[in-house]
């Protein structure tokens, strides 16, 4: 008599586990983007600013996204890393934009920056990965994304101080 609550609710744990393993089976991945760069502001460690990114999440629920790791490469040299550790929830089927803190450190700066201001193209690639979480269902995933870009030239460039 006792056996048959125990086959229950051995059956009902392997029901849920099926449906589990199932239902992460069909989630989509999400699409991050990067939109632009905002910047912060400047510190005795360097240039900082918030990169900015678009993670859509293409599935019919809502859910967490988390670890959102990230690096910036520039004609293959890493430039920047970054890594956003809050809990960012994503409503169904829509797209949140999240800054992601970075600095560049004034050690290497000038080589940087004559590149950027080289008046050529340039190949930049973002790559990293974030976390998806829906209850006690989490998966990661990894994304990529390049493209060009023509530097200014430092003539054509402007500042204009204002106090």
């Amino acid at each position: 008599m006792i056996r048959k609550p125990r086959a229950v609710l051995a059956s009902a744990l392997l029901l849920m586990c099926l449906l589990a393993v199932t239902s992460c089976s069909q989630i989509q991945e999400p699409a991050v983007t990067m939109t632009g760069v905002d910047f912060r502001g400047i510190s005795i460690e360097g240039l900082a600013f918030n990169l900015l990114v678009d993670v859509e999440n293409p599935n019919a629920f809502g859910a967490d996204i988390s670890d959102l790791e990230y690096r910036i490469l520039l004609d293959n040299a890493e430039v920047a890393t970054g890594l956003q550790k809050d809990t960012i929830v994503v409503p169904a089927e829509s797209v949140v934009e999240v800054g992601i803190p970075f600095i560049i450190v004034w050690s290497g700066i000038d080589e940087g920056l004559k590149k950027l201001l080289d008046g050529e193209e340039h190949e930049w690639r973002l790559k990293g990965s974030v976390r998806l979480s829906k209850g006690a269902m989490s998966r990661v995933f990894r994304f990529s994304e390049n493209g060009t870009f023509d530097a200014p030239e430092a003539n054509d460039i402007e500042i204009d101080l204002d106090f």
